[in-house]
């Protein structure tokens, strides 16, 4: 099955520390003064060295804390051999001997930021205020190593290694001479624009670098200059998306690192361009510019708030509703909102239904942190707002398999800044009704749309809301909601057709239970739906299932999810599945069980789809096999065959025979197969099914081998019961 992959494998220590230092010393080991140049042979052992490295490091990239540890003892070697490099080549600009090597040394260094990310590596570069001319000078070589468009890895680890530097509280006018003051600032700049259009990472760090120079309060008046710039070009230039990003990008940083009077100086700047960005189409159907807008306008709309609201521990689990409803009044809710927020709310909940995933995710980030920073009111109507999502869609939709397929993107972003919103504990009580309805319904939510079908984002997302109200809601709160989210969760975790979504509500029920212990048998529950239980399908479907619906609490909620989801779904596999689960649930009381779920089944044989037809022979047919392993009576056990081999009349002859439902035929042959009785063999033309036998002939004759076998056991069994031979034309 599709869930059904290998693990990857899981590490407890960084256990190839030595392997992986002998193979960067062996990368490393160059003397960069030497007048010879290496072998065409040597080249060659460098580059395999250099690729069993990258190998060794990208085992460990799912676990890449394990390195921490070992951090300094592998980047400080790396870095000081760049920086000898960069020596020896200031010292002779002409020299291009084993500029490959460089290349190589770089190219570790970006193996390293790749891995464990730029935050944590750059604190191994060297930053004392000495460095920044050797960096700067390098960078500033005619036709220099930074030129070559082949070795870009070192235009980005220069970049870096300037941004690290000006990260330093110095002022760069101690570097410039008497008459020329400004002029490093300056420099600095230009470097960074640069390569501020790039196509690769060198455009990363270019704007992290001029970012920081605008932050600085030495070089912070030049963001104004940048920031009219920035709309120039974006007016005028929209051919050129590469520095188009770049240029959010530094717009982005400074709005959220620089001082308030920056963002609110250059207020209606930004927001005009946000606007020139929205009405620019070139810009609009880019996701990395949609994506930077989102993050734009409610950085801006962060920048206009206090940042001391108290609001994030209003909900705080530790406090009693009471003294939550007391304790933070006054002046927390007497801020004065800018009349911009409602704009840039407004912007960011149309962001919320984007087609891109990426711009979802940042547009809930944004609404939640600005929603952190208002009065409770408003907060309240945020989410509110955020709940009308889940209707735009929904308002003349029967159910939720009704909906367009344009819903999915309107869904996960309400789900996404729900689940954001509920981290930060801004949702009160009062909204957990409504809420949890509509989260109850996105559990579900798997659209059918050609071969496959979509929903599994919002489904994952419903689950990391539910996760989040675990961590945040009083205990209190949730008790109403308790039996309800454990039954759904449940469900999800077991018969959801995506591993991640299984596990998604698998982690969101362990942390009710944790946190919360009001999920009935939980503890019991949780040790048979763990992240292990249900990361196999089949294992969750036969094995994991039948175990929890021992318990009476979610018995009955189990068996309508496998009649009203799983026996519907489109994937074949699925149906079977939650065919077999549903046999091994109603063995836990077959007498009761069976009659209902016969009853739910029957009425999915008058369905006009297929897949529901299919799905409801296939249960049927199990619940027959159910029958005859409980070892009842005989005279009882045929009575319970016939009632349910009658039901085969619900389906039309037509639909059977034709030779396009080969699922629905072979269906019927299996069902006929479990169900068949003599009394209805020698009932003949007054069966209660006049035309099983022709259901038989013509699998017997069908083109497709599913069916031929089907009616093969179908004919077994009923020579089994009687004498067939005069039936078999020799």
């Amino acid at each position: 099955m599709a869930d059904e992959i290998q693990e990857e494998k899981a590490f407890g220590t960084f256990e190839a520390f030595t392997q992986l230092k002998d193979l960067q010393d062996k990368v490393l080991n160059v003397r960069y003064n030497n007048d010879e140049k290496l072998s065409e042979e040597e080249h060659t052992e460098r580059s395999v060295t250099f690729q069993k490295f990258t190998t060794t490091l990208d085992e460990y990239q799912e676990q890449s804390y394990l390195l921490d540890p070992y951090l300094e003892q592998l980047v400080a070697p790396v870095v000081e051999t760049l920086k000898e490099y960069v020596k020896i080549s200031i010292s002779n600009k002409s020299d291009r001997s084993d500029i490959w090597h460089a290349h190589r040394t770089a190219n570790v260094l970006y193996c390293y930021v790749k891995f464990r990310g730029y935050k944590t590596i750059v604190r191994f570069f060297p930053h004392e205020i000495a460095d920044l001319s050797i960096a700067l000078e390098f960078m500033l070589i005619p036709n220099g190593l930074v030129t070559s468009h082949w070795h870009w890895p070192v235009r980005y680890v220069m970049l870096l290694w300037l941004y690290i530097i000006c990260l330093i509280p110095f002022d760069l006018a101690q570097f410039d001479e008497v008459d020329q003051i400004g002029h490093t600032a300056k420099t600095l700049e230009s470097v960074a624009k640069t390569y501020l259009g790039a196509a690769g990472l060198e455009k990363e760090a270019a704007a992290l670098l001029l970012s920081r120079l605008y932050i600085r309060k030495d070089t912070g008046e030049g963001f104004h200059h940048f920031v009219e710039e920035a709309r120039s070009f974006l007016q005028t230039t929209t051919n050129d998306l590469f520095k188009a990003i770049g240029l959010l990008k530094v717009l982005c940083e400074v709005v959220k690192s620089g001082s308030a009077e920056q963002v609110q100086d250059e207020l209606t700047t930004l927001r005009a361009i946000a606007t020139i960005i929205q009405e620019t189409t070139t810009y609009a159907n880019n996701t990395i510019i949609r994506k930077l807008r989102t993050k734009l306008i409610s950085r801006v709309g962060l920048r206009l708030l206090p940042t001391s609201s108290g609001i994030s521990k209003r909900q705080a689990r530790t406090l009693i509703a009471e003294e939550v409803h007391n304790g933070h009044g006054g002046g927390e809710d007497e801020i004065e909102v800018p009349e911009e927020i409602e704009d840039i709310l407004e912007q960011t909940f149309a962001a919320l239904q984007d087609r891109d995933t990426v711009v979802r995710w940042s547009a809930a980030k944004g609404v939640a942190r600005i929603a952190q920073r208002l009065p409770r009111d408003f907060a309240g109507q945020v989410l509110e707002t955020i709940m009308g999502l889940f209707e735009i869609h929904s308002v003349a939709a029967a159910s939720l398999y009704d909906l367009p397929a344009i819903a999915e993107g309107t869904w996960h972003g309400a789900c996404l800044a729900c689940a954001e919103l509920a981290r930060r504990s801004l949702i009160e009580p009062g909204h957990l009704p409504q809420l949890i309805a509509w989260l109850s319904k996105a559990l579900y939510f798997d659209l059918r749309k050609g071969a496959h079908s979509i929903g599994s984002n919002v489904r994952d997302a419903a689950a990391y809301v539910l996760w989040a109200l675990a961590r945040t809601q009083d205990q209190t709160a949730l008790v109403p909601h308790a039996t309800n989210l454990a039954q759904r969760l449940t469900a999800v975790a077991l018969y959801d057709r995506e591993i991640h979504i299984r596990r998604a509500a698998s982690a969101a029920f362990q942390e009710h239970v944790g946190r919360t212990g009001l999920f009935p048998h939980g503890i019991d529950v949780l040790g048979k739906t763990d992240f292990y239980a249900v990361s196999i399908r089949k294992q969750a479907f036969l094995v994991a299932a039948p175990q929890v619906a021992e318990h009476v609490e979610y018995r009955d909620f189990l068996l309508d999810h496998l009649l009203d989801v799983v026996l519907r779904h489109w994937d074949l596999s699925m149906r079977e599945l939650g065919s077999q689960s549903l046999r091994l649930i109603i063995s836990l009381d077959l007498h009761v069980l069976a009659p209902r779920a016969i009853e739910k089944s029957v009425k999915l044989l008058e369905s006009l789809d297929t897949a529901d037809v299919h799905g409801g022979l296939t249960v049927l047919s199990e619940i027959a096999i159910a029958y005859k392993q409980s070892k009842s009576d005989p005279s009882a056990l045929e009575e319970h065959l016939r009632s349910i081999f009658q039901h085969l009349k619900h389906v039309d002859l037509k639909t059977l025979t034709t030779t396009r439902n080969e699922l629905v035929a072979s269906a019927a042959c299996r069902l006929i197969a479990n169900s068949i009785t003599i009394t209805e063999i020698n009932l003949g033309p007054q069966s209660s099914v006049p035309g099983w036998k022709k259901i038989v002939d013509n699998g017997l004759k069908h083109r497709i081998t599913l069916v031929q076998e089907a009616a093969a056991l179908a004919m077994q069994e009923i020579s089994n019961l009687t004498d067939c031979s005069a039936d078999i034309t020799r």
